[in-house]
């Protein structure tokens, strides 16, 4: 086991760490910013970036700052339902039974905002699978909510296909009202090598277990992005235990990288 072999105390390059063990760089702190700014004065968020950039890691940084008196959170990752059957989630997650009609189905989340603590925010996880359906449902769910104190605000977080999405003319009301924006964009080189740095350190590891020239290649083979490089990373380590390296150097990352060559 990689572990033992490399005297480690806890698993590196964990996909489910938790958020006060989470790797921060300058793009979590900008990412944080623009969020904090929508609890405060906005109203309608977006968050892009690739598959595995790392917005989970945000969000989940993000909630872990709020309190349940500043503001109350529905997080919702099935964004691929119909659009009834998405505001009727919306209301479930709230702990209440949904009405019968999309009409009554508004007021109830918007009486729900009102009788909220804090601000209620609605996050859309995966929102670039969002109908064009739901996307006109949540418009009119923030024009009906202007009056609504303490506010009701919306996040949506996707994949870059969302940004392309919300450009279409059907959704040029919706995208105007968007007040915070953010994309989330893949490590740089030295970012790589400081997050590999970091998830060895957190697990009691010597940051030389991976050689320098190797966290050069984790990054170009990987585009920077944190989830490619956690699982290549830890492909690398089960590697140099099997060859009974002392190390990750070239020749075990170039034996690690054949089982990510696919085609």
């Amino acid at each position: 086991m990689y572990l033992e072999h490399f005297q480690l105390r806890s698993q590196p390059f964990c996909e489910h760490a938790a958020a006060t063990g989470l790797w921060q760089d300058q793009r979590m702190k900008e990412g944080l910013a623009r969020l904090d700014f929508l609890i405060t004065m906005g109203e309608l968020g977006m968050l892009t970036g690739p598959s595995g950039v790392g917005k989970s890691a945000l969000l989940k940084r993000f909630l872990n700052g709020l309190t349940p008196q500043q503001c109350e959170v529905v997080y919702c990752h099935l964004t691929h339902l119909p659009a009834n059957g998405l505001m009727k989630l919306i209301v479930t997650q709230l702990g209440e039974p949904p009405r019968r009609g999309k009409d009554r189905v508004y007021e109830q989340i918007l009486e729900r905002a009102q009788r909220a603590e804090g601000t209620l925010l609605l996050i859309f996880d995966e929102a670039h699978l969002l109908t064009s359906e739901s996307l006109t449902d949540l418009r009119l769910l923030i024009s009906s909510a202007l009056d609504v104190g303490p506010p009701l605000k919306i996040l949506l977080a996707g994949q870059d296909s969302l940004r392309g999405t919300m450009k279409r003319a059907q959704h040029a009301d919706l995208l105007n009202r968007i007040s915070v924006r953010y994309q989330l964009r893949p490590l740089n080189k030295q970012q790589t090598t400081q997050y590999i740095d970091f998830q060895i350190s957190q697990a009691g590891g010597d940051v030389k277990i991976f050689g320098e020239e190797v966290k050069d290649l984790l990054h170009d083979f990987t585009g920077g992005l944190p989830r490619a490089i956690n699982n290549l990373a830890i492909a690398c380590l089960m590697q140099a235990t099997a060859m009974g390296a002392a190390r990750v150097d070239q020749d075990v990352f170039r034996e690690a990288t054949a089982e990510f060559q696919l085609q």
